[in-house]
């Protein structure tokens, strides 16, 4: 990481330029136009050149009269609204792993558009959200496989699978093997 004081100006432009994270929290950069300043990274539209000034601190920015950006947020100390964002979308799936859903209707409900919420969530979970609750339903699976003597068509309903067919298709692409086999290796080691 830079020294604040060895960051040449040119060097904070193309930081600004390339919305640069590494450089967050280094300085932030004001736009006299607007009177609004930001962190590098942000992801608003480039302001010119010539418009810009540079501030060490976020106070330094707001006390020369500039407000901060409602996008990047320069304010806060930690702002990061696609990762609440996909943890609110965790949470929701968690919530519903055993029953039909909607994700269109989730992202509405949470203001966003469903592809939308798909890209950040693929981004910040390396899976999509449709995996994500496949996991989900396979490690319940799982779990009361080991753990009960339910019957595997009632553990298959139980976990939100619709048919008998795909649950016994993803669990064997999860885990290798199949729900029976999957409960005697369990007995097995007990």
């Amino acid at each position: 990481m830079k020294e604040p004081m060895l960051v040449s100006d040119d060097e904070k432009w193309k930081a600004v330029i390339s919305n640069d994270q590494a450089y967050d929290g280094l300085f932030f950069y004001a736009v006299k136009t607007t009177g609004v300043f930001c962190r590098p990274s942000c992801k608003a539209k480039r302001p010119a050149r010539e418009n810009v000034v540079f501030f060490t601190t976020a106070n330094s920015a707001a006390n020369s009269g500039f407000r901060p950006c409602k996008l990047c947020r320069p304010d806060m100390v930690s702002y990061a609204p696609n990762a609440q964002l996909v943890e609110k979308a965790k949470e929701m799936l968690q919530q519903v792993y055993n029953k039909p859903f909607d994700f269109s209707a989730m992202a509405c409900q949470m203001g966003v558009s469903s592809s939308h919420l798909s890209r950040l969530f693929k981004q910040h979970t390396g899976v999509t959200p449709r995996q994500y609750i496949l996991r989900i339903r396979i490690d319940k699976a799982c779990a009361l496989l080991r753990q009960t003597n339910a019957g595997i068509l009632e553990i298959a309903y139980h976990t939100g699978f619709q048919s008998l067919s795909n649950f016994h298709r993803y669990f064997k692409e999860q885990t290798g093997i199949s729900p029976k086999k999957y409960r005697k290796l369990g007995e097995d080691e007990s």
